[in-house]
């Protein structure tokens, strides 16, 4: 009967261990799989916030161009947040939830509507996306909204993200600039150096300039005549090598043989005027509006892509060549270049110039990229 009793006690003690070894086991995987849960969950809104970031990365630059003092800029840039293409949820999802807001100082205040356009350089885009979170809501309460335990089958979590850009001086360029130097008309009077925004001047001057002859109309003087002849020869205004190869690809592809500084010196050179010719008509070609007049017209007709628009060190002339600044300049319809090689070049000086964008900048003058400064 002893045996019987011990045997019978023993088979209690193992019955309860496996028993307890089964609770245990079962608590732990429900911990486990919370944990692999909690995991899967935290990942999707990680990825989520790349993806986000990424959006108002691209569309806050993507606006910054858009800007140019005027309210269809600030139009513009809120219309490229609105068509930014970058999605959300593994490119699955458009980005809805979004305020766009400008500045004129990178510090703020941030306006959504501001009175007035001037001066407005600087842009900031806030987006929020609501992340499905389906088992953090399992072993969470509070702050998803939901107690402890409660069954839920899919419940969001909201991710943020946030970034600014303005539009930021510019003064040394390796690539980008046009192989052409214009003459600044009063080297000592910024901001625009003696140039007037809308007339038009010399990229290359024709070979025997003559007054009321063959000169662009801002250059039509013989202060400036004789400006451009002081160093000898007949042809005066780009600034690149003499290969033709060279001179295609500045002209066609904003090729820089060399590093240009604002305060630096520039080269007169120059090299086949049949091919300079050539390449300048292919460049106004790659513009999807090769046909507008001015650059009023061209903005007001709103199909071109910025071919047209470039930006050129103006310099001050003999002795020493100095650039005071660089400026935008728009390039006229290629029947305005139909005369040859050795007539003048001429292009209607618009004013600021920033780098990537087919508008001219906020400020009045100057050179200038669009950064994030956020």
């Amino acid at each position: 009967m002893n045996g019987s009793m011990s045997t019978s006690t023993h088979g209690g003690e193992r019955t309860d261990r496996k028993g307890f070894t089964l609770l245990t086991t079962a608590l732990l995987a429900v911990v486990l799989i919370g944990m692999a849960g909690m995991a899967v969950d935290i990942a999707r809104m990680y990825i989520a916030k790349n993806e986000v970031q990424s959006f108002v990365d691209s569309a806050v630059l993507g606006a910054t161009l858009e800007l140019d003092g005027s309210e269809a800029g600030l139009t513009r840039a809120r219309s490229q947040v609105t068509s930014n293409p970058n999605r959300w949820n593994f490119a699955t999802q458009v980005v809805s939830n979004v305020q766009t807001e400008f500045a004129q100082d990178p510090n703020g205040p941030w306006e959504s509507s501001p009175a007035s356009a001037g001066g407005y350089k600087y842009v900031r885009v806030t987006a929020t996306v609501a992340v499905p979170m389906l088992f953090m809501p399992l072993v969470t309460s509070g702050s998803w909204g939901q107690p402890v335990g409660m069954l839920v089958l899919s419940t969001t979590a909201n991710v943020r993200s946030d970034s600014a850009a303005g539009q930021i001086s510019k003064f040394s360029f390796n690539e980008g600039l046009f192989p052409f130097s214009p003459l600044a008309h009063d080297a000592a009077a910024g901001p625009h150096y003696g140039l007037v925004p809308g007339e038009r001047y010399t990229f290359r001057w024709a070979a025997n300039p003559r007054l009321d002859t063959n000169t662009c109309p801002g250059d039509n003087l013989q202060s400036m005549i004789d400006l451009a002849q002081m160093g000898g020869g007949e042809e005066r205004g780009f600034i690149e090598s003499a290969s033709a190869d060279i001179i295609r690809a500045s002209i066609e592809e904003d090729y820089q043989s060399v590093v240009r500084d604002v305060g630096d010196s520039v080269t007169m050179s120059g090299g086949a005027k049949q091919t300079q010719l050539d390449a300048l008509l292919n460049r106004i070609n790659q513009d999807t509006d090769n046909t507008s007049m001015t650059y009023t017209d061209y903005m007001a007709a709103g199909t071109g892509n910025g071919r047209r628009l470039v930006g050129a060190p103006v310099n001050t002339g003999y002795p020493d060549y100095r650039i005071v600044q660089i400026g935008a300049f728009f390039l006229l319809p290629a029947s305005e270049y139909n005369a040859g090689g050795n007539a003048p070049f001429c292009a209607e000086y618009v004013g600021s110039w920033i780098q990537g964008s087919d508008n001219k900048a906020v400020d009045a003058s100057g050179a200038f990229i669009a950064r994030l400064v956020k």
